[in-house]
């Protein structure tokens, strides 16, 4: 049985988010994907996860309003 592994390369990074190499450089840098884990070149699946999680507005806010969620949630 082999486990895949929970830190990849940027090149399996990019490919894990169904991008470029060149778009996963980029989002890093403007602080779209998460940096590194620092002393190394790999990132953390988990950590992507919930980067993309938090850019398609599936962020759990704990401190949002429940009139505020419901209105999002139930969009006229």
């Amino acid at each position: 049985m082999t486990i895949p592994p929970r830190l990849i390369g940027r090149r399996e990074a990019a490919e894990y988010c169904g991008i470029a190499d060149s778009t996963f450089s980029l989002w890093v840098s403007t602080h779209k994907m998460p940096p590194c884990i620092p002393g190394t070149r790999k990132w953390d699946k988990r950590a992507i996860d919930a980067k993309l999680d938090e850019i398609g507005g599936l962020s759990v806010n704990d401190n949002e309003d429940a009139y505020d969620k419901w209105m999002r949630e139930n969009p006229a």
